[in-house]
């Protein structure tokens, strides 16, 4: 992974700009019918209004398997509408069995619009959507007064949350907004693909060039560059020119004290010259 440094630092760049790109894109999320929700569709002014009359109020944000003991109410609301048509309150067959048994012990279920394939019930009321949001209860806050009566004096008040998404057991992957999730995804893709081009061969070796045929000049500086490291080029000059005493340049080489690598180099190519003519 060396030498890497700036295409992880794009990665990390361009993984940011997704993240930011699917967090736009996610917008706002709509109003929906939640004690949670502060917006014009949600039922937040009513839970605190209970709540201030001294209504036992709670939230419910596991599944209905789990609805707290000495529950008496348990209140429903539905999804927002789609494309103009009110949609009914949607729970799975267990579930249903669970609130039907809920109201066979004495339990009360208040459903603001209807229950999908609930059967009818005593014990089941029903209240109209709109006349108990945000929005409605600001304009009229008398209509809050219906809800008290259907729940004031019968145990604990609890709205069922998980309907809006609100589940405790859920991770936090799950609820993510997809953008987000499509994102995250994209830069996971990113960062195999990036560990697959660091460690995994595509395509076969490069044979390097040989290096060249190295020749007697070679040598003879490699052996010139010892010598003066090991202080020596003075003697082995001087051990030339006492072979071949008559050659002019070999004693003028030895008179030097301090000689040169090319010097030095200068001395064994004549050296070796003169040997190849006496040979």
């Amino acid at each position: 992974m060396k030498g890497r440094g700036l295409e992880i630092a794009l990665l990390v760049a361009v993984v940011a700009v997704l993240v930011a790109i699917a967090l736009a894109s996610a917008g706002r999320p709509p109003s929906t019918y939640s004690t949670f929700d502060t917006g014009p569709s949600g039922y937040r002014v009513l839970f605190d209004v209970l709540e201030r009359e001294r209504i036992p109020v709670a939230r419910l944000e596991a599944p209905l398997a789990q609805l707290p003991a000495g529950t008496g109410v348990l209140v429903a609301t539905p999804p927002l509408p789609a494309l103009g048509t009110a949609l009914p309150i949607a729970y799975g067959v267990a579930d249903r069995k669970r609130i039907e048994t809920f109201m066979r012990h004495g339990g009360t279920v208040l459903a603001f619009g209807t229950i999908g394939g609930l059967r009818k019930s005593p014990r089941l009321r029903t209240l109209a959507v709109a006349d108990d949001t945000n929005a409605a209860l600001a304009k009229h806050p008398r209509n809050a007064l219906a809800v008290y009566d259907a729940v004031a004096g019968r145990g604990t008040v609890v709205f069922d949350e998980r309907l809006h998404g609100y589940d405790r057991t859920r991770s936090l992957w799950s609820v993510l907004p997809a953008p987000v999730r499509a994102s995250c995804w994209l830069a996971a893709l990113a960062i195999v693909l990036l560990l697959v081009d660091a460690n995994v061969r595509f395509a076969p070796p490069i044979l390097q060039e040989p290096p060249a045929d190295r020749d007697s000049s070679d040598y003879l500086l490699s052996m010139a560059r010892l010598l003066r490291r090991a202080r020596a080029g003075s003697a082995a000059i001087a051990r030339f020119a006492q072979r071949y005493p008559d050659n002019n340049e070999l004693a003028a080489l030895a008179a030097r004290r301090h000689p040169t690598d090319a010097q030095v180099v200068r001395a064994a190519t004549i050296y070796g010259n003169v040997r190849k003519d006496h040979a």
